[in-house]
């Protein structure tokens, strides 16, 4: 229905759909029940270049930011909670290795990644630190020739099961962006250790959790990029994450459109199919209109992306956008799915649960509508009060 949008990757949405559909599909209730992340699935889906598709070509992706955006679609079609976790190894972590990281540090953890054989996270949020990332208070502090870490996070997308973690810490007596150094740490470090998987209301496919550093030693080698930066970096980083965002409201929307038609074309009442109803069709016709125009400004975007082009006041638009349209779409799904849809046995309710995430995680929808003002504002020559 949308490869018009991107008609050079209709094989390749052709091929991770029927992937997905065959492989993901069958085991994802389980995954959700057991709050377990599927990784047989993830290692063969890497085997078939479905992770790390945007990372560079010499350490084993494609170097290609539209293949990653079709990928996201599909897999979040399928389980938004798999795509999380996928997300998390292969953009909030490589990505910024990729950005900020030495040769060497690419060369040891980009190829493990991108090839399904290590799972990485991306460690910022804390117990007081959410929306406001810089009040953070993980410090670190110089050691000999290295630096010693203490900290809490929480709320981490594959903090139970990583082999790598970025971490960002603060300098002690630091204040707003100064001060902030990102750390690259590996299981197994002495003082590094993480919680439980947290019991959580939706994509419990992805196992979130806490990361706890307790007099963590660390040499040079392990900063990412420089010390101090860590904060600038992160901002910098957020474009692509929120660009890419969106893609998970795209996924969850096209299965909730896709089931609800097929639903409303089977259900009959009164004598008929309730999809010859004019306010069912409303509703199909509201979700179709505003995945139709989200998914083509997101391609958009990307395109804006890979010109190098700033895109804070456009990412953000395209986040808070989407992330109430998915919010709104799967409330009407259920709604046209009616009693069903309320029942485990059909789809609906565990997208529901799942998307309700997507107005919270990657900046909240009322952070998204300050930067958007903020840039406006910037754009039209006033300086915010």
């Amino acid at each position: 229905m949308f490869d018009e949008l991107a008609p050079e990757y209709g094989e390749l949405r052709r091929n991770v759909r029927r992937f997905n559909e065959e492989v993901l599909d069958p085991v994802g209730p389980a995954a959700d029940e057991q709050g377990k992340f599927p990784l047989e699935v993830f290692r063969q889906a890497a085997k078939l270049g479905y992770v790390g598709a945007h990372l560079p070509e010499e350490y084993g992706g494609a170097g290609d930011l539209v293949a990653k955006a079709v990928i996201y679609e599909e897999n979040c079609r399928i389980n938004l909670g798999y795509n999380v976790s996928v997300n998390a190894s292969d953009l909030l972590f490589a990505n910024n290795v990729a950005k900020f990281g030495t040769p060497e540090q690419k060369r040891r953890y980009l190829p493990p990644i991108i090839a399904g054989d290590k799972i990485g996270c991306w460690a910022l949020t804390e117990p007081n630190s959410g929306s406001d990332a810089l009040s953070i208070t993980t410090r670190w502090e110089p050691a000999g020739d290295g630096f010693v870490l203490n900290g809490q996070k929480t709320f981490i997308t594959n903090a139970p099961i990583a082999d790598f973690f970025i971490v960002i810490a603060r300098k002690p007596g630091s204040k707003g962006l100064e001060g902030g150094t990102t750390f690259i740490l590996e299981r197994g470090l002495p003082g590094l250790s993480t919680g439980e998987p947290m019991k959580k209301m939706g994509c419990m496919a992805s196992p979130t959790g806490e990361v706890v550093l307790e007099d963590v030693k660390v040499g040079r080698e392990q900063v990412l990029g420089e010390v101090g930066a860590g904060l600038r970096q992160m901002l910098k980083s957020l474009d692509v994450e929120r660009c890419l965002s969106p893609f998970s409201s795209i996924g969850v929307s096209m299965a909730c459109l896709e089931h609800s038609v097929r639903y409303a074309h089977e259900r009959s009442q009164f004598g008929k199919p309730i999809a010859s109803y004019q306010l069912i069709q409303q509703k199909i016709a509201e979700m179709a209109m505003n995945l139709e125009i989200i998914r083509a400004y997101c391609y958009q975007l990307l395109e804006m992306v890979k010109q190098g082009k700033s895109v804070t006041r456009q990412a953000a638009m395209a986040k808070l956008f989407a992330s109430r349209m998915v919010t709104k779409t799967t409330n009407e799904a259920l709604q046209i799915f009616g009693g069903y849809g309320y029942m485990k046995e059909y789809p609906i309710e565990h997208h529901l649960r799942d998307a309700r995430l997507l107005e919270i995680g990657a900046g909240t929808s009322e952070i998204q509508t300050l930067v958007i003002a903020r840039e406006v504002y910037k754009e039209l020559g006033f300086s915010r009060k």
